[in-house]
């Protein structure tokens, strides 16, 4: 029997022609490739008479060495459907007898704050493309994957509330919908798509969805790190702060204020769109707009404003101000150049005194620089930020 190996390639491609899933045919792929690495170092070759006693050693070696339940489940059901493809009829019953499975068990998560947010966002200093981002999460319930397949033209930052036409081509469910966002996330998405072409991604990371997500994970989990938020789940790899946090506490404000058909449907959950999508764009509109104060970080103030409660945060929190110093301060009424302005003072006092530990750079290098151990401290009004290597 000829090696099965040659008909991967294929069959990945039969994959992607059906669901048009980037993270799909990865997936698929980590398996398959996983279960060849395994046949080969220990000179197996799967047939219809050994596969089951095959796959059932391929998971006993996954699962001594530390790999998670949920993780051998995904790379055993690509195996599922690859080996069939390739000739290998795999039965379900005979399966279930033959072959031991590790038991996926479920986390018990622990739910996000409002209050995590505000620190992601001072103390995580993050740059305008990830606070844009985190903002855009926690306000539209969208899937990460939706968010940065975005165009400029995709959205509408003058509406009321602000909304997003999410495609069908990059919907998990292949259903477009609208999605809303808040006027806090706006603001932050204004700076970043100022000046951008309508064909352009809001968040123009490089390479395939996939390489762009991995690219955006990286970024984040260094704010969240700088926030002092970067604990995992007790007893788990899996840290309790990530992008898919902000998504589950928009549904569960969503359900608690809109309702249950309203809240999943927002987040593009099929069976609740089919009954919710016969509103009238107004009705949506005022169920958003109710929402929306749930979904805010620092406020309901003005549009386009630093609010207070923010400013005086990144005083304490980034540029050094005790809080003795940053209370005699009528916040309120300092001018956004100006509050920059004494941001930036102060940091770059602080450079002169820190020797080659600190640089500013045009925003345009700060991936590169994080990619190599640089930390992001703040961006300054000319369009250049400041970085330090940690201590």
């Amino acid at each position: 029997m000829k090696p099965i190996w040659g008909k991967k390639e294929e069959f990945l491609d039969r994959v992607y022609r059906r669901s048009h899933s980037i993270h799909s045919k990865r997936y698929y792929s980590f398996g398959i490739e996983k279960f060849r690495q395994f046949c080969e170092a220990k000179g197996l070759e799967v047939n219809k008479g050994n596969v089951y006693t095959v796959i059932d050693s391929f998971v006993a070696d996954l699962d001594k060495k530390g790999m998670k339940p949920k993780t051998i489940a995904d790379y055993v059901s690509a195996l599922r459907k690859f080996l069939p493809f390739a000739g290998i009829d795999i039965d379900p019953l005979k399966f279930k007898a033959k072959v031991v499975m590790p038991r996926v068990t479920k986390i018990a998560d622990q739910p996000l704050t409002l209050e995590d947010v505000r620190g992601l966002l001072t103390r995580g200093r993050p740059n305008p493309k990830i606070r844009a981002l985190i903002l855009t999460l926690l306000s539209s319930g969208m899937r990460i994957g939706e968010t940065l397949s975005l165009t400029v033209k995709d959205i509408n930052l003058e509406s009321n509330p602000p909304r997003v036409t999410i495609r069908a081509e990059y919907a998990k469910t292949r259903t477009g919908r609208i999605a809303y966002f808040s006027d806090e996330a706006a603001t932050a998405l204004k700076e970043v798509v100022k000046g951008q072409p309508p064909e352009r991604l809001v968040f123009d990371y490089s390479g395939d969805l996939w390489e762009r997500e991995k690219l955006a994970v990286r970024t984040f989990r260094a704010v969240v790190e700088r926030a002092g938020l970067d604990e995992r789940l007790e007893n788990h790899r899996t840290h309790r702060i990530h992008f898919h946090s902000f998504r589950k506490f928009f549904l569960t404000k969503a359900v608690d204020l809109i309702g249950d058909h309203a809240g999943h449907a927002l987040c593009g959950h099929g069976f609740y769109m089919d009954t919710y999508y016969r509103k009238s764009e107004e009705e949506r509109d005022r169920d958003f707009l109710r929402l929306m104060p749930s979904l805010t970080v620092f406020g309901q103030g003005e549009k386009g404003n630093l609010k207070t409660d923010m400013k005086r945060e990144i005083l304490t929190s980034v540029a050094g101000y005790s809080e003795e110093e940053a209370e005699k301060l009528d916040l309120a009424s300092i001018s956004d150049k100006d509050f920059q302005k004494m941001v930036r003072e102060r940091l770059l006092g602080a450079m002169a005194n820190n020797g080659s530990r600190q640089r500013v750079i045009q925003t345009g290098g700060v991936e590169q620089y994080i990619q190599q151990g640089w930390e992001y401290v703040a961006t300054l009004p000319d369009d250049r930020a400041i970085l330090k290597l940690p201590v």
